[in-house]
């Protein structure tokens, strides 16, 4: 029991000097910035995220067969075997819930979008797949009115829009000639976008996802332009919609990076930290001791050497004055540089650690692509075959 609090302790000062080294690191927000807008932020990009699997989902949905609604079935019915109407009208629901919240939130005046245009549409879904295009157009229509109203009441909510349904269309899963356009220039818009709103997300979660897509970004260019490599080139595309999970986690306050951190990542933190600051003390060394350090020594040698040698006494009293001499002045010079260089160490280092760890994080949170790809001759698994239509994603 004692070991486990003194654990719980050594934790918590951890989880202490991370929040001050992210304070360092950022600053401290803007006072304009207020509670109700930060949670305004993360609703408008779980709602952009939501808003491109609805459009998503009605593209690709699968009707139900004739009848099954009438049959009851073996198990309680999960969400991919809802009728389509049922499934859309749920994601119509999420829409009209998250509307409501960030109005709360910002308190606007301007009237949120409705849903009702969508919602008439939804029972044609189960009909036939004529009235498919007209619900598309009817969503479309409903990602405009939403944008716009994102758009017109905080910027920071229309760009949390679009940055939620970008990364959606992102690890949404695809093949490797998909996963390559995707990551051919999109990322970049992302990471400005995760830039501008890393203020109201919630912590280390800007710096922790942008680093996480330009890995991935890297990873897959460099795949792609490697013959031998398009046998990773597909395992990653099988990795993507995990990533993205992770990515959604994290921007909307689900998941807190530092949670995924370990002893293991905090000493790679630690080594990291030391060796830059071996080569800090290396660089003001020569920045500061040549210049400065090395006339005052001198001018203090030659102090101590002119007091000694006109004082009265036997050799070893001279030297004994001057050793004194020295000691003093040393102690006096240690006591003027030490203070501001600690000072200016202890700056300097509260930005680095949260530079490190960021990457570490980012680290943990790309672990789907650390995930080792299968060799080039390695067979497909043979999968049994499904007598009912494949889940959607979503």
């Amino acid at each position: 029991m004692q070991l486990r609090r003194n654990r719980w302790s050594r934790g918590a000062t951890i989880r202490q000097r991370v929040d001050e080294a992210r304070a360092a690191a950022d600053g401290d927000p803007p006072a304009a910035v207020s509670d109700g807008e930060r949670a305004a932020v993360t609703t408008a990009l779980r709602l952009g995220w939501w808003m491109a699997d609805t459009y998503h989902y009605t593209q690709h949905q699968h009707r139900v067969p004739g009848g099954r609604e009438a049959t009851a079935p073996r198990k309680l019915s999960n969400l991919t075997e809802m009728a389509p109407r049922l499934r859309l009208r749920m994601y119509l629901d999420g829409v009209d819930t998250a509307l409501r919240e960030i109005g709360a939130q910002i308190r606007t005046p301007a009237a949120a979008p409705a849903t009702a245009a969508a919602r008439e549409l939804a029972d044609a879904l189960d009909r036939d797949g004529s009235a498919t295009e007209a619900v598309l157009l009817a969503l479309d229509a409903l990602n405009v009115e939403v944008l716009r109203w994102t758009m017109a009441s905080n910027y920071r909510l229309g760009l949390a829009y679009r940055l939620g349904r970008s990364l959606a269309d992102t690890a949404r899963d695809c093949g490797p000639e998909q996963l390559v356009w995707r990551f051919g220039g999109r990322h970049q818009e992302i990471c400005r976008w995760l830039d501008e709103l890393a203020s109201v997300l919630p912590p280390f979660a800007a710096p922790v996802v942008g680093r996480s897509v330009q890995a991935w970004a890297t990873r897959v260019r460099q795949a792609h332009h490697d013959p031998d490599r398009q046998a990773e080139l597909t395992a990653l595309a099988g990795r993507l919609r995990e990533q993205g999970a992770l990515w959604q986690d994290v921007l909307t306050g689900g998941l807190d990076p530092r949670d995924l951190l370990d002893e293991a990542n905090y000493a790679a933190i630690a080594r990291n930290l030391l060796s830059r600051d071996r080569r800090l003390v290396r660089q003001a060394t020569r920045g500061v001791f040549l210049p400065v350090l090395v006339p005052l020594l001198l001018f203090l040698g030659g102090i101590v050497t002119i007091g000694a040698v006109t004082a009265a006494g036997s050799p070893l009293t001279r030297t004994a004055i001057a050793l004194a001499g020295i000691g003093a002045g040393l102690a006096g010079l240690w006591r003027t540089v030490s203070r501001p260089a600690l000072a200016l160490a202890r700056e300097v280092n509260r930005p680095l650690l949260a530079i490190e760890l960021i990457t570490e994080m980012a680290r943990c949170v790309t672990r789907p692509l650390r995930t080792p790809a299968p060799p080039a001759d390695t067979p497909e698994p043979v999968r049994p075959a499904q007598s009912t239509p494949a889940a959607s994603p979503g």
